[in-house]
C-alpha cells in the first residue's frame, strides 16, 4: 500500500507541475541580398570641383532569388575621408537601364545620398542592379583623402542588405 503511495504521490507531481516552456526561437536576419558591389570609381577629385568621369555602381544579387519578391530600397551614402556628409555630393542623373526590366529598378539623388528602388524581382535569375550617370563633387571645405562609400536603409524585398555594407571608395579628394 505504502508503494502505492509512494507511485500515486509521483504521478501526482509529474501531472500537476507546470511544463517548462519551449524557448522562443530567435527572429533570423534575411540572408543578403547582395553579394559583392563592384564600384568603378571617379579618380581624383579636386576641392572644389567635380569628377571628370561617372562612377558606376553594380549590385550583384546574392544568389538566385537572394531579392524576395515586392518592393524595396536602400541607400548609398558619400562622406569624406573626415566623415563629413556635407562635403562630397553626387551630382548628375542617376540611370539603372542596364538593370534587368523584371527589377522595375529606379534611383534618386539627394545630395549625398542616392536611393535605389526596386518593385519586384525574378526569383529564377541572378540579377545585378547597375547605375550609373553619375560624378562626384567636392566642396572647398572637404578633406583630402579617399571618399568613404556605405550602403544602409535596406527595407522590402532588398531588407537582407549586402554581405558587406562598406563600398570600395569611388575616389579620392585632392587637397590644394
Amino acid at each position: 500500500m505504502k508503494r502505492l503511495g509512494l507511485v500515486a504521490a509521483f504521478l501526482l507531481a509529474a501531472c500537476s507541475s507546470t511544463p517548462t516552456p519551449q524557448p522562443t526561437p530567435l527572429p533570423t536576419a534575411a540572408p543578403p541580398a547582395f553579394a559583392s558591389v563592384t564600384v568603378a570609381g571617379v579618380g581624383t577629385i579636386p576641392r572644389g570641383g567635380s569628377s571628370g568621369t561617372m562612377v558606376t555602381l553594380s549590385f550583384n544579387e546574392a544568389s538566385v532569388a537572394a531579392i524576395g519578391r515586392g518592393p524595396g530600397s536602400f541607400d548609398v551614402t558619400l562622406k569624406d575621408s573626415a566623415g563629413s556628409t556635407t562635403t562630397v555630393t553626387f551630382t548628375g542623373t542617376p540611370s539603372t537601364a542596364k538593370s534587368p526590366g523584371s527589377l522595375g529598378a529606379s534611383a534618386s539623388v539627394s545630395g549625398n545620398v542616392l536611393t535605389v528602388r526596386i518593385l519586384d524581382s525574378d526569383t529564377v535569375n541572378i540579377e545585378p542592379i547597375i547605375v550609373t550617370g553619375l560624378g562626384i563633387a567636392a566642396s572647398s571645405t572637404a578633406a583630402s583623402g579617399p571618399i568613404a562609400t556605405t550602403m544602409g536603409s535596406f527595407t522590402g524585398s532588398l531588407a537582407g542588405g549586402a554581405a558587406n555594407d562598406v563600398l570600395a571608395s569611388p575616389g579620392s579628394v585632392a587637397g590644394s
